[in-house]
């Protein structure tokens, strides 16, 4: 059989994920992570979950042509309400809103050891959050696929990290011992957005993401009227901007 490929974006997330016994595919899709987690040793089982019958039942047709069925379970439910206290040791979690993920994180049976999450808005609010309920941001990094810009970031909880650390990486020892930029942070930093640590780092891609995200909001300030323009949005936005020049 013809084995897909995973979308660069996926690709991207799949090098933040720590190597773990059980880990769950939430919003599994069409299952490909499901099957790369397995298959290329992040996972010795996986528990892949959607709330979509047709979805689900599309990955679980692909994972049983690829012989994985006995390592893969495909379970229906929302978000990590589909799983039990003591089955995972992590979570992927891609291509949904923050505020969405934020709430699956909350809802699940229980914390788990660490979280890989890739949303498509609400970036800031998710680390804050992800920080609040004792979690360290270990990893923060930037993709394109198919002309579009995504952000993921890696969440491990702060009593184990030290069972994840790995000269491989995702976590390596430098990165434990070195200075965490998210302590202490400002809870208005554009820093919550575009990710501490890809600041520090400056990825390839470090300045067209940020050139976009000015971008963004000079687009919504040219189309506010004069009347808005003594507004705290406008002003916000233009706090955003300015501090956002700060990092090209």
């Amino acid at each position: 059989m013809k084995i897909r490929t995973m979308t660069d974006r996926l690709e991207a997330v799949f090098t933040i994920i720590p190597t773990a016994n059980a880990i769950g595919d939430i919003g599994t899709d069409h299952g490909y992570m499901a099957v790369e987690l397995l298959t290329r040793g992040k996972a010795n089982s996986v528990i892949a979950g959607d709330v979509n019958k047709g979805p689900l039942a599309s990955a679980a047709a692909y994972i049983k042509k690829r012989g994985l069925d006995d390592k893969i379970e495909c379970r229906l439910g929302n978000g990590l309400q589909a799983t039990k206290v003591g089955e995972l040791q992590g979570a992927v979690i891609c291509g949904m809103g923050g505020f969405l993920m934020r709430d699956i994180v909350d809802e699940g049976p229980e914390l788990l050891d660490f979280y890989v999450l890739q949303p498509q808005n609400g970036q800031a609010e998710l680390r804050q959050y992800m920080v609040q309920q004792g979690y360290k941001i270990l990893r923060d990094i930037v993709m394109t696929d198919m002309g579009k810009m995504y952000q993921a970031f890696l969440a491990v909880r702060s009593d184990v990290v030290e069972q994840y650390i790995s000269e491989s990486g995702p976590i390596t020892p430098k990165r434990v011992v070195e200075e965490n930029p998210y302590d202490g942070l400002e809870s208005n930093s554009m820093l919550w957005l575009v990710g501490a640590w890809a600041e520090q780092e400056r990825p390839e891609l470090w300045r067209e993401h940020i050139e976009f995200l000015i971008y963004q909001r000079q687009c919504a300030i040219d189309g506010m009227t004069t009347e808005l323009a003594h507004t705290e949005k406008y002003q916000e936005l233009e706090r955003e901007i300015q501090e956002l020049k700060t990092y090209v």
